[in-house]
């Protein structure tokens, strides 16, 4: 392959996950934004809406590990056509349901179709870029949810005021479906299963492209007598495992905590109108956007200028989201509401920092047949804590009438990714 193809399939690569992300998420996000309008509706309570909005999650997070393995055994091209056509399907299908344990069972089957998302563009990641390339990489793969967030809020918001709440799902939907066609159209590497590389990313590392001081913990696990791939549960016999895992945990359950319940928030906390919310709401996630590529940037720069892997991964982490605790516990005792939106869309900035690192993290680690498994492990632990962030948010907000206790919260379990990821992860075997 030229370095000319090589080049377009790369952009093509990056950009259609970059899409698949903004989807991904817009979806996620425009229930959130409708929330309040069903909860008058259908009398659903806090509480209850708090499971609704996490119902996604349930199918998603226990879907993950199986969806890692099957990735690595069939490839990303053939598996996120498929998982893109089921959460498209559902989310038109989503007004069907009109009370919560439909709404519920509906979100879970959208789940189902996202569990591809994550797992399929490591692996197109892995396949397709060198590692010195792709902290900048995700983070502008990742980068696409945050735009699809603050879009997602104000597009809602726009529909849901004009034309009622199920016409949100019906064009966000719609749209979704336009991707997966352009997935199966436009996707370079169209493999199906394992077989040699075709773009650029193992073969650079096949090279020995890989910065003095970052051998990979992993990685460094010898291969076993037969020849065959490491069983994947032999990953969690690694401290770094479980490093990543709960410190994935954390740092989703502080990020779903925004997406599940800012427009919530700040509707039923502090009385804006839907529109108002809409646009306001997009705030953090357009923070959110300059702090994930700033965090992708600055940790390939520090790569290139000598710093460990380690030593960047760890930096960038450790500060982007002990900086969000601080933020948003400041934000829940904000008596302005402008003083609280200004420290809640620094909070949620600086929680997008660790994003290119964060998950860089199972690239960089895993053997090179399971990258698609560690990437599920990690956002296995990952999404308990973005599964439990609605339903936590719904049980206090319930209790105390109030969302401060809840911003508390999602502050403690920031800082515990925090520690978990600087202070588990290690650059060798343990």
């Amino acid at each position: 392959m030229n370095e000319k193809t090589e080049g377009a399939n790369k952009i093509i690569t990056c950009s259609l996950l970059f899409v698949a992300q903004l989807f991904s998420f817009m979806i996620r996000f425009a229930f959130g934004v409708v929330a309040p309008v069903l909860m008058e509706m259908y009398r659903i309570s806090p509480k209850a809406m708090g499971y609704v909005l996490s119902g996604w999650n349930w199918s998603y997070t226990a879907g993950l590990p199986i969806m890692g393995v099957i990735v690595d055994r069939f490839g990303p091209y053939i598996v996120l056509t498929a998982g893109s056509l089921v959460w498209g399907l559902f989310t038109i299908a989503l007004p069907i349901a009109t009370s919560a344990v439909p709404l519920f069972l509906m979100r879970m089957v959208f789940g189902l179709g996202q569990t591809t998302v994550l797992p399929a563009g490591a692996l197109a990641v892995f396949r397709g870029f060198g590692i010195r390339e792709r902290a900048r990489v995700i983070a502008i793969v990742f980068s696409g949810n945050q735009v699809g967030l603050a879009i997602g809020a104000t597009v809602a918001a726009f529909i849901l005021a004009r034309l009622g709440w199920q016409a949100v799902f019906y064009f966000i939907g719609t749209a979704s479906l336009l991707f997966t066609l352009a997935w199966f159209a436009f996707y370079p590497d169209k493999r199906v299963g394992s077989s040699p590389p075709k773009l650029g990313g193992d073969a650079s590392e096949a090279s020995g492209e890989v910065p003095l001081g970052t051998t990979p913990a992993l990685r460094a696990t010898p291969p076993n007598l037969g020849g065959e791939p490491t069983p994947w549960l032999s990953l969690l016999g690694h401290r770094s495992t479980w490093g990543i895992a709960f410190g994935q945990m954390g740092y989703l359950y502080a990020y779903f905590f925004f997406v599940s319940w800012l427009p919530g928030y700040l509707i039923l906390e502090r009385k804006m109108t839907l529109l108002q919310s809409g646009i306001v709401a997009a705030l953090p996630f357009w923070a959110g956007l300059v702090g994930t590529l700033g965090g992708g940037w600055l940790g390939d720069y520090l790569i290139h200028r000598g710093v460990s892997t380690t030593v960047s991964r760890k930096s960038i982490i450790g500060t982007g989201l002990s900086a969000s605790t601080v933020f948003v516990v400041t934000a829940a005792y904000a008596e302005q509401a402008w003083l609280a939106v200004t420290l809640l869309t620094l909070c949620v900035g600086c929680l997008r920092l660790a994003t290119g690192s964060v998950n860089s993290y199972p690239i960089d680690l895993a053997p090179r047949p399971m990258v698609g498994a560690l990437t599920g492990i990690q956002n296995f632990f990952g999404n308990i804590g973005g599964l439990l962030a609605p339903i936590v948010t719904g049980y206090i907000v319930s209790a105390t009438g109030s969302f401060a206790a809840s911003f508390v919260v999602a502050g403690g379990m920031a800082l515990f990714g925090a520690a978990s990821y600087v202070l588990l992860v290690d650059n060798r075997l343990k």
